[in-house]
This record gives structure tokens, sequence and C-alpha cells, in this order.
């Protein structure tokens, strides 16, 4: 297993320049990093890239959240589109994991929810089908919220199901917002993960996030809040996971601090 991170989390740091701020998490024992699309309106993909390399980090994934399972059916369209124009840019690029993440609103009723589940099971076929020969490898990450049919872990294996190409990126936070066992489903989950987001939580009276089951938490210092992640990298070692680990932490003040601390831990897990 490599370490890599939400690269985004560097550039609202205090650095000089985007390079200096990479170089830094380089330091750190981080190889590799993820690319929000939500950058790119401010620093083109080409470019974002060479700054990555510059400071000796690989792209390894870009993360879309483009609503590709929109009900109005022109935007879903438009939103498909501009994936698979990510798709022929990390061709170029080398870039192997595209995650698609739909910002879907809420699912109303049972009906919204099955239209939503055969709308992600519809897009995310056109979407798997297009990077087909490309080298790329589409996923879909679970989410944390009931009312998305991408969240439980019974829908996302039937999902996955259904687009056979599709491959699963385990976000070992969000399974805990909906009062899932984030081992259990990790077992069901395990033969199409190819990519993990390291999130860890800490219940706070006072903190920011509402959620599913927990009344109100933050963003934690990675294995310093509720998540059991030492018990994960564990059985993702155990099971012969051999993808990166990501650092990822929700918390609307991230410090400098807060990710030196989590990278330190998931170095100190991969080689224990």
């Amino acid at each position: 297993m490599n370490i890599s991170m939400y690269t985004c989390y560097a550039l609202g740091l205090d650095f000089d320049n985007p390079v200096a701020a990479f170089k830094h998490f380089y330091n750190k024992g981080i190889r590799y990093g993820d690319i929000v699309d939500d950058e790119l309106s401010d620093i083109p993909l080409h470019l974002y890239c060479d700054y990555l390399k510059e400071a000796g980090i690989i792209p390894d994934a870009l993360v879309s959240m483009l609503d590709v399972a929109s009900f109005d059916e022109k935007l879903r369209q438009k939103n498909i589109a501009r994936v698979k124009g990510y798709i022929d840019q990390m061709e170029k690029l080398n870039i192997p994991i595209l995650m698609t993440a739909p910002s879907v609103n809420p699912a109303r009723s049972d009906d919204d929810f099955k239209k939503m589940k055969e709308l992600m099971i519809e897009s995310f076929s056109q979407i798997a089908d297009y990077a087909k020969g490309s080298g790329i490898t589409v996923a879909i990450e679970n989410q944390s919220s009931l009312t998305r049919a991408d969240s439980k872990t019974e829908d996302l294996v039937s999902i996955l199901k259904a687009v056979p190409d599709l491959r699963f990126i385990f976000d070992t936070g969000n399974f805990f917002c909906i009062g899932e066992d984030a081992k259990e489903a990790y077992e069901h989950l395990k033969d199409k993960c190819v990519h993990v987001h390291c999130k860890d939580w800490k219940i706070d009276p006072f903190g920011k996030f509402v959620r599913e089951n927990i009344p109100r938490f933050d963003g934690a210092i990675l294995g310093e809040g509720n998540i059991p992640l030492r018990e994960l990298i564990a059985l993702m070692k155990k099971t012969g996971y051999l993808g990166n680990l990501v650092l990822e932490i929700n918390s609307p003040n991230i410090t400098l601090d807060m990710l030196d601390k989590s990278a330190d831990f998931l170095n100190r897990e991969v080689v224990i």
C-alpha cells in the first residue's frame, strides 16, 4: 500500500505556490494524490498534474462531483459528457482512476430512491463503457446518506453487480454515518475495491456536521476519532488490498498540523 491524499488540502494552506505545498507533503511520505474536479476551474488538469509531478507526487485519481444521476435528463447527459471529457484528458495524463460521486438531491420517496438507483446504473454503465480500452478504472464510492442509492452496502453491491466494469472506492468514515459497520461492509465489497479514502470522525455535541445516525461531529486527525482505522487497515492488509490509502479530513478548519499528524499515522500503520 502507498499513501495518497486529497491534494486540495495543500492548496488551502499558506505556502508560496502549489509546488511548494505539494513538496511539503511529499516530504511527509505522500507519494500519490487525488484531484477533485472543483479545483480544475482554477487550474487546468494538465497544469495541476505538472505541479504535482514537479513535487514528486503521482496523480492517482480524479474525483468528479458532477451529477450524473440527475433527474433532469438534459443536465444528466451534459454531465456525463463532461465526465467523458475527463476520461480523455486522464488517458493522456496517465491518471488511472476516475471516482464518480454524483451530487444528487435526496430521495424523498421510495419511488425517487428507485429512480435514482436506476439512473446511477445507467450513467455508470455509459461512463464505464466509454472508459474501456483507455486504461482508466471507473469507480463508485460509498456515500453517507440513507437518501442516496450509493450509500448502503446492499445498494452498492447491486449497482456493482449491474455494472460489471465498475469498481469500488472504500470510504472508511461514510458507512459510520449511516449506522453500518465499516469492517463488515468492506468484507462484502473488498473484491471490487481499488482505492481507499481514509477518513475519521470525532463525535462532538458542538460539531459542525449533522449526518444520519450521529447528532453532531467533525472531521478528526486520522487515528484520533471514532472510526477503527487501525483495525480497518489491518483487515485490508490481511485480505491483500494493494491500492492506495488516501488521507481525507472532512472539517471546515483543516490545519497543517492535522494533515501532518494524519500523514504520520498512515505511514506508521502501513509499515507496521
